[in-house]
């Protein structure tokens, strides 16, 4: 058997204000073998490949697109990625099956649902018959598009997300029994009128998804007929109507089975709405109550700048209040603000620098700030995660630590998800000898900091990615849908 492989791996915040653009895009494709060597051991493709390896299937990688998350999508970008990978398909002759890796939650400016649009395009080349399975990430907004063009939509189980491989493994397998005639899927969505903000989407013992999650698995095991149930947290930063919580049913052969249980799990989702209500307090409350906290260290969430969330990452609120309150061992986890990183590095290590930095993308997020202080760290920016989830190499661009007395800045030339422990230790920062760490994250940091944070307290901190109904301008959303509505 003959199967093509690629992704479209992108997430988009619909209110950022910069666009995600051809050259970014053209930056982050990968083909040929090095598509497939690419995420081994943490990625849907990884886990698709070791499925082909067992059963002996001819691999023919296409194109994988990974430009990060970020504001909406230019037209060009959005048509290049749809318009190549049709065109590499055609070249690639017969096949007998596709496999995509997708993130769910992809707009540009002139499509809402640029996965539904992939697909659609896939489908044209392949027909009608041919399989055509893909995974999906978490935060996925899923369109009934994207469930008509696809064989099988497979969703994460976890966030945060580190079952990628199960998922392209599961896929795989799905794909075999296709092939074989064994397995034939019918798929069912539904949605409640239910678009939670990012932090209650963490799947975590007490947190409303993980209760769903357990309802969900409890419905459908032991019955053979169910292939798939992939209950999607959504992302709330995006626009389109479909934004939010999810669930798409695949049986074998029982389209009114997927439709009954993909109800009944909808259901069980409105019931739980006030569950998924926002908890923060306000930045000035959360210094006081890290610094005024006997053990540390603390960790700050910081949500609206979340590296996550395709903001800027160059919010300076949380730095400062640090600074307006004399906090002592604080650490502020990152702002991405290249200029002040160039004039760091020209200064040199141990010196003194006054430097005007974040706040230059926009406003939303915090005004400029002058800082003084030494640089005690330059850095490549490249560190590995130490988390099972968010795996991988991270490229933060040159780095720098400016000691500012009690606080240290991190600086990157990049935005960058700096939630985990060595996000920290690669720049010589030990977290657990720190009083305070804040982190640029909707919930990652939970579970990169448990067992090591005393406290963690998310704050309620101005951006684009701010989780409290109605700060956001959301026009394209379905409405009324909760918690925007009061119903």
């Amino acid at each position: 058997m003959r199967v093509a492989v690629g992704g479209y791996l992108t997430c988009t915040n619909s209110f950022a204000t910069q666009t995600v653009g051809l050259e970014r895009f053209q930056a982050a494709t990968l083909s040929g073998e090095r598509l497939l060597r690419t995420g081994r051991g943490w990625s849907a493709i990884g886990g698709l490949v070791d499925v082909a390896r067992t059963e002996g299937w001819e691999l023919v990688p296409l194109q994988f697109i990974l430009p990060g998350i970020g504001g909406k999508i230019s037209p060009e970008a959005h048509d290049y990625a749809k318009d190549s990978f049709r065109s590499l398909l055609r070249q690639a002759g017969s096949v007998d099956g596709v496999f995509l890796q997708l993130h769910g939650a992809a707009a540009a400016e002139h499509v809402d649902d640029c996965e539904g649009d992939f697909l659609a395009a896939v489908r044209e080349v392949l027909g009608d018959t041919t399989p055509l399975i893909a995974s999906l990430d978490g935060h996925a907004n899923v369109t009934p598009l994207m469930v008509e063009q696809a064989s099988l939509l497979i969703g994460v189980k976890t966030n945060p997300h580190y079952d990628f491989v199960a998922v392209g493994r599961a896929a795989g397998r799905a794909m075999a029994g296709m092939f074989a005639g064994s397995l034939a899927p019918t798929s069912a969505w539904a949605q409640p009128a239910l678009a939670p903000a990012l932090q209650k989407l963490y799947i975590a013992p007490g947190w409303p998804m993980d209760q769903l999650m357990r309802e969900a698995h409890n419905l459908v095991a032991g019955d053979a007929r169910v292939v798939d149930v992939s209950l999607l947290g959504g992302f709330f930063c995006s626009d389109i109507p479909e934004t939010g919580i999810s669930v798409t049913v695949t049986t074998d052969r029982e389209p009114g089975l997927a439709r009954e249980l993909a109800e009944q799990i909808s259901a069980a989702c409105w019931a739980r709405r006030h569950a998924f209500q926002v908890d923060v307090v306000s930045v000035e409350d959360g210094v006081r109550e890290a610094i005024e906290t006997a053990q540390g260290p603390v960790v700050l969430g910081d949500l609206a700048d979340s590296g996550g969330a395709g903001t800027p990452g160059d919010g300076t609120v949380l730095l400062a209040e640090l600074l307006k309150q004399n906090a002592q061992g604080a650490v502020v986890g990152n702002i991405t603000d290249p200029a002040a990183v160039q004039a760091a590095v020209r200064a040199g290590i141990g010196r003194q620098v006054t430097l005007t930095v974040g706040g230059k993308v926009d406003r939303f997020h915090g005004e400029p700030i002058q800082i003084s202080g030494t640089v005690r760290v330059i850095h490549d920016g490249r560190y590995t995660a130490a988390t099972r989830f968010n795996a991988g190499n991270y490229r933060r661009g040159a780095t720098v630590v400016v000691d500012c007395g009690g606080v240290e800045v991190i600086l990157t030339s990049r935005p960058t998800h700096g939630f985990e422990v060595n996000h920290f230790r690669s720049l010589g920062i030990e977290p657990t000898a720190r009083q305070i760490l804040t982190c640029k994250s909707e919930l990652q940091h939970r579970a990169a900091f448990e067992g090591i944070a005393s406290k963690i307290i998310d704050v309620d901190t101005p951006g684009l990615a701010n989780q409290i109904p109605g700060r956001l301008p959301h026009r394209k959303i379905r409405r009324p849908v909760f918690p925007l509505d009061d119903i």
